[in-house]
């Protein structure tokens, strides 16, 4: 009788034990995401007719109408192209500065706005923008 119990028990533990196994299979179906870096030059940027904004339309052909209607499209910035970047949208309390931005198919568009100061001033250095287009599907 207690080998059978035993032998019942050992039974059950290896059951349990090799049922046990997870496996997970990530799909490689080949589309990498990409990541792009442009470059703002201090003289791109545009003031708006209420001078309360700046813009700049950075081309990016990549973002075709599959890619703006389908994958996820996310932007950091380095003001002044040093090895810093922050996240967009960006906002600063204490210089007043903020960064937000739009996308369209083929473009994405930088706004830079100073709640200090109206008209801002211009950003005077070169802004490294990185782009990456996150691939998805639907």
């Amino acid at each position: 009788m207690k080998k059978t119990v035993l032998i019942m028990l050992l039974s059950i533990v290896t059951l349990g034990i090799s049922s046990c196994k997870k496996e997970v299979f990530v799909p490689n179906d080949g589309i990498p995401n990409q990541t792009l870096l442009k470059y703002v030059a201090s003289g791109d940027w545009k003031l708006s007719p209420d001078k309360n904004t700046y813009s700049v339309a950075i081309p990016v052909g990549e973002i075709d109408r599959g890619t703006f209607e389908n994958d996820n499209i996310s932007l950091t910035i380095s003001r002044g192209d040093n090895d810093v970047y922050d996240g967009m949208p960006y906002s600063d309390e204490a210089s007043g500065d903020n960064y937000s931005y739009d996308i369209t198919p083929g473009f994405v568009t930088l706004y830079y706005q100073n709640k200090y100061s109206v008209p801002p001033v211009r950003p005077n250095l070169v802004t490294r923008v990185k782009i990456v287009l996150i691939t998805s599907s639907l």
